[in-house]
């Protein structure tokens, strides 16, 4: 009986902070998938390339929503001999450049994951089992938000006075302090020249 309560305490324990870690990593994730995403939407949207975006939309359209998911496997395609290529670089000991090749594969793949995504989501919204995986996700971002929001709002408070003092600061610069030292640069810059 003694053992199943220090059990489960200790469950509760280190539930909490399971949970806080899981839910910043997902988070994280989110925010890398709308970030990376984004990006590549603007740089394809920048892209003058139109028939080819065309191209590849109908193409897309024209696909059965079940194989619109193969298209998926162009990230894995794409970010895989970045892996690989990491993988060598740590084994020959080149731990900064393995490591970069990793994330470089990480932000690359969820980037054009995201990408697909958003030119495939009315396909795969299509499909009933697909639009339940999707609203479960969201409903898990949802409930990552609220795990996280209260630490967010403590780091705030706890960061509050040192952006007063450092906007006080930024003021006070921007008022007078700066100013005189620009000034006084110019002019020193300005007998420099006449020197020459």
């Amino acid at each position: 009986m003694r053992r199943s309560a220090t059990r489960q305490g200790l469950a509760k324990t280190l539930g909490r902070p399971l949970w806080f870690v899981l839910a910043a990593a997902f988070l994280f994730e989110a925010w890398l998938w709308d970030a990376v995403g984004g990006l590549l939407k603007r740089l394809a949207a920048a892209i003058a390339f139109e028939s080819l975006k065309r191209t590849l939309i109908r193409a897309i359209n024209a696909l059965p929503a079940p194989l619109v998911l193969l298209v998926f496997l162009i990230p894995v395609a794409l970010i895989e001999p970045f892996k690989i290529a990491g993988l060598w670089l740590i084994a020959h000991h080149h731990f900064v450049y393995g490591i970069g090749a990793f994330v470089a594969a990480k932000v690359f793949g969820v980037g054009v994951a995201a990408f697909l995504f958003d030119a495939t989501r009315s396909k795969l919204l299509s499909m009933q089992w697909f639009a339940q995986f999707y609203a479960w996700v969201m409903r898990i971002r949802t409930r990552a938000h609220e795990i996280i929001e209260p630490y967010k709002q403590r780091v705030r408070e706890a960061l509050a006075p040192f952006r007063r003092r450092l906007g006080e600061l930024l003021a006070a610069a921007a008022n007078g302090g700066l100013r005189r030292k620009f000034a006084l640069l110019r002019s020193r810059a300005r007998r420099l020249r006449d020197l020459t």
